[in-house]
């Protein structure tokens, strides 16, 4: 038996509202069409998403409690790939498994984000879905040409050289996240260390309009129960509306497709009387695979917060990776001989990122910077409600391949 939500009542305006169809309206000259991968790549593409789901729970577990996050786990994969790329021995095998990618070889590594770093941002004409990656090295450290190489043509990245003990170094670097981000996050650091050698840095840039957009004229305002167990007034976006909704047994979750429906939100709400937290903790691919598939159709009334969310992970990024068994990257005990010769190891990682939710759509950002020195058939429907006035987690996806690129969680206002 399914269960069904018992929430208060939606103000009339919105239970007004026409009922629409929860699709992507097909257009000939947009069609949504599959990513192609390999099995080796779809395989690594899973696993791709399991270092998205370990590295939210630790760093949930190890950040303030009641605290919004949002980051992009695969911006900071990506950025960790390409310094893996030119790390020897025991510190590569250490970041490989920190990855989640340990099973896989190099050229399976390399061909995945070659291959899926275009397809991302050509997959929806109507979606923007940027990827930008660039090294940066001091002009008195010699850099292996096949590593150089290697960024270029597999991770597309611009190789730049700069002398960071200039005052404008940081300067050049912030000015280039945020021309990748289009001005949403402008900046990353605001000194580079006297000694710190190279820099590796991933941006990416999201712009979506909902398939079906909110009226604004349906907004109306409500409690937002926080995390902390005091309540906040919030706009609600709402609409009536026909979709798959997955009821499971301690949340519930829906998809709402940007353009062509080659990228979605899945939101994930907990039931009343869940703890988010508890729910962030349980996601895997399994579950994931629940949350974002969806389940039966429903008659939906639909209400959506309208949201703004900023979030920079820095002292934590290194202590969460850690856990995950990347452990010698960050001593001096590295081995990155295959960027240079000049020993280095891994002594900054900063991720920062940002979303902006409203009738439209959603527009996000993410920037990652590594920091390396020197060293020595449908049931029938039933009408639910499903209404977002508590804490929730929310992540935007590519359909065909299940790439997470964004992850959130919304504990308050």
């Amino acid at each position: 038996m399914k269960k069904m939500f018992t929430l208060t009542l939606i103000a009339a305006t919105m239970l007004a509202t026409a009922c629409d169809k929860e699709q992507p309206q097909q257009n000939q000259d947009n069609p949504r069409t599959d990513i192609v991968l390999t099995k080796a790549q779809s395989d690594l593409c899973l696993k791709s998403n399991d270092f998205t789901f370990d590295f939210m729970r630790i760093l949930a577990a190890k950040d303030k409690k009641d605290e919004n996050m949002f980051a992009s786990p695969f911006s900071l994969q990506t950025v960790l790939a390409m310094a893996a790329e030119g790390a020897v021995g025991d510190t590569r095998r250490e970041m490989t498994a920190a990855l989640r990618l340990s099973n896989f070889s190099d050229g399976e590594i390399a061909g995945y984000f070659k291959t899926l770093i275009p397809a991302l941002e050509n997959v929806d004409k109507t979606t923007v879905m940027e990827v930008a990656n660039s090294f940066w090295a001091k002009q008195d450290i010699k850099i292996k040409d096949d590593y150089a190489a290697k960024l270029r043509t597999d991770y597309y990245a611009e190789c730049k050289e700069l002398d960071f003990n200039s005052t404008v170094a940081a300067s050049a670097i912030n000015g280039w996240c945020s021309a990748k981000t289009h001005g949403m996050i402008d900046n990353i650091v605001d000194k580079i260390p006297d000694d710190q050698k190279v820099a590796l840095i991933n941006a990416l840039y999201f712009k979506g309009e909902w398939s079906t957009p909110f009226s604004e004229s349906a907004n109306y305002e409500d409690n937002f129960s926080n995390h902390d167990g005091t309540t906040k007034k919030v706009t609600l976006m709402s609409r009536e509306t026909t979709m798959g909704v997955y009821l499971g047994k301690e949340a519930s979750s829906l998809s709402l497709p940007y353009g062509n429906g080659a990228y979605v939100m899945t939101v994930i709400l907990p039931d009343k009387g869940v703890d988010v937290n508890q729910i962030v903790a349980s996601l895997n691919a399994e579950t994931w695979s629940a949350y974002r598939f969806g389940g039966d159709r429903y008659q939906v009334s639909l209400s959506l917060p309208k949201f703004e969310t900023e979030y920079t992970a820095a002292d934590l990024c290194i202590a969460t990776l850690e856990d995950m068994g990347m452990v010698s990257a960050f001593t001096r005990a590295a081995d990155f001989t295959g960027i240079s010769d000049t020993r280095l190891f891994i002594d900054q990682v900063i991720h920062k990122a940002k979303v902006k939710v409203n009738e439209k759509g959603t527009e996000a950002a993410a920037v990652s910077y590594i920091g390396m020195r020197t060293t020595s058939v449908a049931p029938p429907q039933q009408h639910i409600y499903f209404k977002v006035d508590r804490p929730f987690i929310y992540a935007i996806s590519e359909v065909s391949t299940g790439a997470i690129v964004f992850i959130g969680v919304q504990r308050k206002f």
